[in-house]
């Protein structure tokens, strides 16, 4: 991992390993990131441009993702999105393994896995804090001590890259049909499911400047109301209601984690006047941007 500061003055955590860069999945314990990392650094929110798979061996503790506080005990999995603002809780007493994957080698992200394997594996669906039962718990901890192995004696080699990358794939797999078992996105058909994937995966990439359903409509080549149709199976709301959500979100972290103007903030996300901007936060979270920044 490596850090840097933003000109919003948001730390950012990108995938930064100089031996495993071209591979592009790494695995370290809680205990070793401690080490390398100082307490206060830890302490601070961070956003992160990979997906990081957190599983508590032992102990407990909690975890911030996105104003969220999470409890964590034996068996717990954690995932942070790429995107997403986390923070790491310095006093809890817990041990993880903790496995960070650069999303350009995950279905839909890169060209490294074939578009059937990418509609198999549901990241976006998982909950943030799941807790293994026991059978599942013993068939991670197999395959991340396998991982971690592999990952060791990584060589640099494509043989050992494509090893090291499906192992980390089918461990995902693996979790994403217990996740299925939870009921998630039952009532939803593949084909709704498909579009609705590829809508959110549009969304992120262009969320800061296009606000309309109609352009990520013409983008997809798909209809307003076939992808507003999708949203609601998947996440029971319309789609402008998921695109307003989510520039809603950005505005809340920037304005929790920065000292940018609440004008600022309103120009980076894609609004040209401040008063746009304020009406349209009020309208989403229920109060202003001045008195959102100010009670947190």
């Amino acid at each position: 991992m490596k850090d840097r500061i933003s000109a919003d003055q948001l730390r950012e955590t990108r995938f930064e390993n100089s031996q495993l860069n071209a591979l592009g999945v790494e695995i370290i314990s809680l205990e070793q990131l401690r080490q390398k990392v100082p307490k206060q650094i830890l302490a601070q929110p961070e956003r992160v441009d990979f997906f990081m798979l957190v599983y508590v061996t032992s102990g407990e503790g909690g975890h911030w993702v996105d104003f969220v506080e999470t409890s964590l005990c034996k068996g717990s999995l954690l995932i942070v999105r790429p995107g997403q603002v986390q923070r790491w809780q310095i006093d809890g007493s817990y041990s993880a393994t903790i496995v960070l994957i650069d999303p350009t080698v995950l279905p839909y992200w890169g060209e490294l896995s074939s578009v059937r394997e990418g509609g198999l594996l549901t990241l976006l669906d998982w909950q943030t804090v799941s807790q293994l039962p026991a059978s599942l718990s013993s068939a991670i901890s197999t395959s991340l001590t396998r991982l971690e192995s592999d990952i060791h004696s990584f060589d640099g080699s494509e043989l050992e890259s494509s090893l090291i990358r499906h192992e980390s794939l089918v461990l995902m797999l693996r979790i994403t049909r217990w996740q299925h078992s939870l009921n998630m996105n039952s009532k939803i058909s593949g084909r709704q499911l498909t579009t609705y994937r590829l809508f959110i995966h549009e969304l992120e990439k262009t969320f800061h400047k296009e606000h309309s359903l109609s352009f990520y409509a013409k983008r997809l080549g798909y209809s307003q109301s076939t992808i507003s149709r999708a949203c609601s199976a998947a996440e029971g709301r319309s789609a402008k209601v998921v695109i307003d959500r989510r520039i809603a979100l950005e505005a809340k972290r920037i304005l929790i984690h920065t000292s940018l103007s609440v004008s600022e903030i309103g120009y980076d996300l894609g609004f040209t006047e401040t008063t746009n901007f304020v009406k349209f936060f009020k309208r989403n979270a229920g109060t202003t941007p001045y008195q959102f920044r100010h009670r947190r």
